[in-house]
């Protein structure tokens, strides 16, 4: 998915090159929710507008890249490949239960150096690709499954809902029934992210 955003709008949010050219954006899970509603909705999943979708990834995107100080240090290709393959199993698996050894171990590493290239390479930790990783999926269910929270919650691989609320909450900025009401019509949730970020 890509937005096509005009030159009003990238200066309203704030133009500064070295963060729209930037080359490596780490999966933040301020932005993870956002761009599975966004392809909800560009599947026609959500009533919310692509239009408005795009205005907050875009504001979400310079707030978050003008507090981190830190970009990812370069890696060889194969290193790049090889964690890529790992998120992409992450990604397939992230439902069952994952921990670091066993991750690392798949890929024939050990923990201590997998860990430190996966944070090199992606800028954050395998345990928080993971839980990103279960956030957009839940997003997702949110959005298209009628099934309750608690239910979309164990599914995607977090074992309790008060911890999946509070991380949801804490990445979206809004509740899991919020954030699925708004993918249903209720666009006063988003002018109030909006708001908050101005």
């Amino acid at each position: 998915m890509s937005f096509h955003l005009a030159p009003e709008l990238v200066d309203a949010v704030g133009y500064r090159p070295e963060i729209w050219r930037s080359v490596c954006v780490p999966p933040l899970p301020e932005l993870v929710v956002l761009g599975e509603l966004a392809q909800a909705a560009a599947e026609g999943n959500s009533e919310v507008g692509l239009g408005e979708l795009g205005m907050l990834l875009a504001a979400r995107f310079v707030a978050v890249f003008s507090e981190q100080s830190q970009r990812p240090a370069e890696s060889r290709p194969c290193d790049r490949r090889r964690v890529v393959e790992a998120a992409l199993w992450i990604d397939a698996n992230a439902h069952e239960p994952i921990d670091l050894e066993s991750t690392a171990g798949e890929f024939g590493l050990s923990p201590f150096h997998f860990l430190r290239l996966f944070a090199r390479v992606l800028g954050v930790t395998p345990h928080q690709y993971l839980v990103r990783s279960r956030l957009r999926r839940a997003a997702r269910l949110l959005v298209d499954d009628p099934r309750p929270i608690t239910e979309v919650a164990l599914d995607v691989g977090f074992g309790d809902l008060s911890n999946f609320v509070r991380t949801f909450h804490r990445a979206a900025g809004v509740s899991p029934l919020r954030f699925r009401r708004s993918a249903h019509g209720n666009r006063a949730i988003f002018r109030d992210l909006l708001a908050v970020e101005n």
